[in-house]
């Protein structure tokens, strides 16, 4: 054992053959280990969105703040973090869950990258999931992952540069994804599919967040 992400990636590695021993299929061992993972991680996800969420709708609380007082950032700052205290925002809250993940979605992408598929890698129309697919998969990647940040985006009024860089990603980030897809195996492009579309269902079945509204004034 080199490290611990080497060990994820071995023991994924391990998990996906059995599932394959199970199943008859590597597309389907990739698929259910991939739910699986999904399912295990997305309690950290939710944590994240709903944070996430929570400080979009104090977002206009804390611009009054600085508003008020301009010129003076120590006040500032207490003001802003007696803001969080009182509608119980940590801003650490949306960057803990999603280091929590990088490390076994990392290892899981080693795990796919190197596999050694000791069977038929076949699945659907892809011939080998080992090798990258040209273009069908790639676009279901970019597709799923623009509906995956459109529903996990929290809504937003008015113009900002924090909008503006949200409707960026919203649209650069799949076309990413699709060149990406094209140059890996299909068997990573696999697993990024399954994973939107079950992130997807899960904001969609249980959506992060509250719906009280913070007050409209600082006092």
């Amino acid at each position: 054992m080199s490290n611990p992400i080497a060990w994820l990636a071995e023991l994924f590695e391990g998990a996906v053959q059995s599932l394959f021993e199970a199943t008859g299929n590597y597309g389907w061992a990739i698929i259910v280990f991939s739910v699986i993972l999904r399912i295990l991680i997305a309690p950290t996800q939710h944590m994240q969105i709903a944070s996430s969420k929570r400080l979009r709708e104090v977002e206009p609380l804390r611009k009054a703040i600085e508003k008020r007082y301009k010129g003076n950032p120590k006040r500032i700052q207490e003001e802003t973090m007696r803001l969080y205290r009182e509608y119980n925002i940590s801003p650490l809250a949306g960057c803990l869950p999603m280091l929590l993940q990088i490390p076994i979605i990392w290892a899981f992408f080693i795990a796919l990258r190197t596999f050694e598929y000791q069977g038929d890698a076949g699945f659907l129309w892809i011939e080998h999931l080992g090798q990258p697919d040209p273009w069908i998969l790639p676009i279901i990647a970019g597709v799923t992952t623009f509906l995956q940040a459109k529903v996990t985006m929290p809504a937003s009024s008015g113009d900002s540069p924090q909008q503006a860089t949200q409707q960026t990603f919203l649209y650069v980030m799949p076309l990413f994804i699709v060149w990406v897809s094209r140059q890996f195996p299909a068997g990573l492009a696999l697993y990024w599919v399954v994973s939107n579309i079950v992130s997807i269902l899960q904001q969609l079945i249980f959506p992060a967040g509250g719906r009280d509204e913070p007050r409209e004034a600082v006092s």
